[in-house]
């Protein structure tokens, strides 16, 4: 089962060196443990929310040598042992010095993830606490995640199950197979919506208050 951010366990900072997929993860506060095996497997538009972005921003900086780490390259061969691909990097055998990484973060400005957290979250989001759930959690932050500027085609509903889909694994919402749970989605969509009513939104009308007047004839001159 996938873990959601807030049960991250504490001993990767113990690690010198993780890997590329695990710190980019942990850059979008994801448990690596149940989730780096079959992230690369996933579409892209189906990864974690910043999952690639984290991802290329910590190639980039191990490739201009402002990280401490190490990318693997890799190609694919046929039964017989031939090349028959372009050379390309094996994120999850590609590493990056954990301290290192602290501190280009930190550098950057990016202090508002894993790396850098020291207060547990309290409440319905602590995982700790005897009455947490999952469900409860996705549903607020999928709700406060919303951008009313943001011009994005769909209803609430709809952007909101977007955002549920790719924040799945965060807060369980996917089985042993990394499959997300479309049900659980529906159901934290409708408890999420507050634009209930159907139908395409209605237009304006305006009334126009003008007066006619009708012409004198008798001013007429004919």
């Amino acid at each position: 089962m996938f873990e959601d951010d807030l049960c991250i366990s504490e001993l990767w900072l113990l690690a010198d060196y993780i890997s590329v997929i695990d710190a980019a993860l942990l850059m979008v506060d994801i448990e690596p443990q149940g989730t780096s095996q079959y992230v690369e497997n996933w579409d892209d538009d189906k990864k974690p929310l910043g999952y690639v972005a984290a991802r290329t921003a910590i190639v980039s900086g191990i490739g201009s040598k402002a990280l401490k780490g190490y990318l693997h390259e890799a190609v694919e061969r046929d039964r017989l042992g031939n090349v028959n691909s372009e050379p390309f990097f094996d994120f999850a055998s590609s590493t990056v010095e954990v301290e290192s990484l602290r501190k280009w973060l930190g550098s950057k400005g990016y202090t508002n993830c894993f790396f850098f957290r020291t207060e547990k979250r309290s409440g319905f989001r602590d995982p700790a606490h005897p009455r947490y759930a999952p469900k409860l959690a996705a549903a607020v932050e999928a709700w406060e995640s919303f951008d009313d500027q943001e011009i994005t085609p769909g209803t609430p509903k709809q952007r909101i199950e977007k955002w549920l889909r790719l924040n799945a694994p965060r807060f369980g919402l996917v089985n042993d197979e990394g499959k997300i749970n479309e049900t659980a989605i529906g159901e934290l969509g409708k408890i999420c919506n507050w634009q209930t009513k159907g139908g395409a939104p209605k237009a304006m009308s305006f009334a126009l208050d003008v007066e006619v007047t009708k012409p004198d004839l008798d001013e007429i001159p004919f």
